[in-house]
């Protein structure tokens, strides 16, 4: 489900300010029932599914990735229909169901009065070259489009910001054929290998055996967490903190960078040089073990402890020792 929504945000900040349409809402498709495998690569390793029918759209994602020195492996299921989202870990057999929040989503946007909407894709399109600017990604302005790719036998055409590149079906916006990006030195694509016209197995729609899906509690007034949510993204209230925040980081800049203080303006592209070192940086990153260390230095706190406690008592054993030798040779009474 949120992959979904950062699929319509990237199109969003993808397209013209004045041309934009709502950003929630979810794509037409021509192709009203379809099935695409994929392959992940980078720093998450593995494969996927998504089939859509009608109304709708499941996702089957088995990856193994590694950070901070620990592998991770994910085995998960999603299904997505028009009220509702049901949310499956199969390898702990748990579940969740929450409603689908792109239609309270859509509809919020759609109360938005002409300049809080202008204003809500502003606001996302600087948070998006803030994160650019703060993590040293590659920026790329709104409105970039790249060209028409061809995946799996079908086409795409590309649109990027901020790093991250999605190219979605022709026939079908709401299938990504290929999507890549990088973050916070996570390094990620996902790229079509089939594509499978017509109605997909009704299985494939059939939650998991063995599952039993929990209402989320936090999702129990949806429409106000949305119209909550979307209020925010347009309000003048995050516009100012935006523009503080960019000024800060103006004044942090390199005096080299002074001149692309604008956030209309790309950052100054790293060098080959720093490219690398950032990359060894990262490597660095994801191999080191955050939890042997956390409990190595565990481990040498309680040994400090206990040898302390150890010189503690042998002192207390000399000192009682050495009274009783000096009880043995008391001074006699004259």
């Amino acid at each position: 489900m949120r992959r979904l929504v950062v699929i319509a945000v990237l199109a969003l900040l993808a397209s013209p300010l004045a041309a934009q349409d709502n950003p929630f809402k979810f794509p037409k498709n021509k192709v009203n029932a379809i099935q695409v495998s994929y392959a992940y690569a980078g720093d998450m390793q593995g494969t996927g599914e998504r089939a859509i029918s009608k109304d709708k759209f499941v996702t089957h994602e088995n990856t193994t990735a590694k950070f901070f020195g620990k592998t991770t492996s994910t085995d998960s299921w999603t299904l997505l229909t028009s009220d509702y989202t049901y949310s499956a870990d199969l390898t702990k057999k748990t579940g969740v169901k929450r409603p689908n929040e792109l239609p309270y989503m859509e509809k919020a946007y759609d109360n938005l009065d002409g300049a809080s909407k202008l204003r809500l894709h502003q606001n996302m399109q600087d948070m998006a070259q803030m994160i650019t600017r703060a993590f040293g990604t590659q920026a790329l302005t709104a409105g970039e489009k790249g060209e028409t790719k061809t995946f799996a036998g079908e086409k795409c055409k590309e649109h990027s910001f901020a790093g991250f590149s999605v190219c979605s079906m022709e026939d079908a916006p709401a299938i990504p054929l290929h999507l890549q990006g990088n973050l916070l030195c996570v390094d990620f694509e996902e790229t079509a290998t089939s594509v499978k016209k017509g109605e997909p197995p009704a299985s494939e729609f059939e939650p998991p055996p063995g599952i039993t899906f929990q209402s989320d509690p936090n999702m129990a007034s949806p429409d106000s967490l949305a119209r909550g949510f979307v209020t925010y993204l347009a309000s003048q209230q995050l516009a100012d903190s935006l523009a503080k925040a960019k000024a800060e980081m103006a004044k942090q800049a390199p005096a080299s960078n002074a001149s692309n203080a604008s956030s209309a303006e790309k950052p100054r592209e790293l060098t080959p040089e720093e490219k690398a070192q950032q990359r060894a940086a990262c490597e660095k990153l994801k191999n080191f073990d955050l939890g042997k260390t956390m409990a190595d230095a565990g481990k040498s706190v309680v040994k400090e402890a206990l040898n302390e406690a150890a010189q503690e008592k042998e002192a207390e054993a000399k000192n009682s020792a050495k009274n009783k030798v000096k009880g043995l040779f008391k001074k006699p009474h004259l």
